[in-house]
């Protein structure tokens, strides 16, 4: 595993680029299974934008203080609290694109989470476009990545949202990138910088 993944990733941003910069409003939505390296590529993104916000629906989540669920419980209140903190997600990603900051969302996003996103941003288009990024390496890596969190470590999670990224990937929006041989970060938040630019990971 290359240098970058993890607590050493900061160490090793580029110079941001200026087309990176040439658009003020957009939002980004980075998926991905546990160890996918969402955060870590979200951060390093960012280095390349003047105004941007960085939104972690897992935080927005971790808001329910009384009768908090995991997402993996699988009862109709785990689901109201994911889709409510998807709503609190791109609420903010509306507000913040009125006052011209770009959005990055980092997120679990299964197949019928991704049509959630796209209904509640769709207003935001044609004037602020949505892209959305996959981020799915290996399983072998996710797990070697995901490790590296020690406490925190969850493999058995890790694999069963793999099993269910891969299975649908074909549902899955925008563009999926296989990160298995990305040495950091920042090499992946340049190959998410590229789709971008391009507009091949648009949600569509």
């Amino acid at each position: 595993m290359g240098e970058g993944w993890g607590e050493g990733f900061r160490f090793c941003f580029r110079t941001p680029s200026h087309d990176a910069r040439g658009r003020m409003n957009q939002v980004i939505v980075i998926s991905g299974p546990p160890g996918a390296g969402k955060t870590s590529v979200a951060e390093a993104l960012i280095e390349r934008f003047d105004r941007m916000l960085l939104v972690e629906v897992e935080d927005l989540r971790h808001m329910v203080k009384a009768g908090f669920r995991q997402p993996w419980a699988g009862d109709q209140q785990t689901r109201e609290q994911l889709e409510l903190a998807i709503r609190n997600a791109c609420a903010i990603a509306r507000e913040s694109i009125a006052a011209r900051y770009s959005v990055v969302i980092v997120d679990v996003v299964l197949p019928w989470q991704a049509e959630l996103y796209r209904e509640l941003l769709a207003p935001l288009a044609p004037e602020c476009p949505t892209h959305f990024v996959t981020l799915l390496p290996s399983l072998g890596a996710a797990l070697q990545r995901d490790a590296t969190r020690g406490a925190e470590s969850i493999p058995d999670r890790v694999r069963a949202v793999y099993a269910e990224l891969t299975a649908d990937r074909g549902a899955l929006p925008g563009a999926i990138l296989d990160t298995s041989d990305d040495a950091s970060a920042a090499l992946t938040a340049d190959r998410v910088q590229d789709l971008v630019a391009r507009g091949a990971s648009l949600l569509g």
